[in-house]
């Protein structure tokens, strides 16, 4: 489920929906997967001063390979024409700092 929402915010409440869970045991797998190093956890840095703040962080899982490979992409013209394209680039990025 996490890899359908790599880079996007993190919305407790949908997940513990859709996961039948309760909100502090999505947290403590959260942080479970965070202390393994298969997710990280991105806080936003500052808001912007025209919108309303932001204070929810996005979610970037560590291997792209299990990114791509979950939602059933296999081949590279497949994930170009995928909607998880983007922010599985954004993810590899933000993994691999320059």
């Amino acid at each position: 489920m996490l890899a359908q929402r790599q880079g996007a915010l993190l919305e407790v409440s949908q997940l513990k929906k859709n996961l039948m869970i309760d909100a502090r045991t999505v947290h403590r797998y959260l942080d479970l997967l965070i202390d393994l190093m298969r997710v990280r956890r991105f806080q936003p840095q500052r808001g912007n001063v025209g919108k309303r703040p932001n204070r929810s962080p996005k979610l970037y899982t560590r291997d792209g390979g299990l990114t791509n490979a979950l939602p059933g992409i296999t081949m590279l013209d497949r994930l170009l024409s995928h909607p998880v394209a983007g922010y599985s680039r954004e993810g590899f990025a933000f993994g691999n700092p320059a």
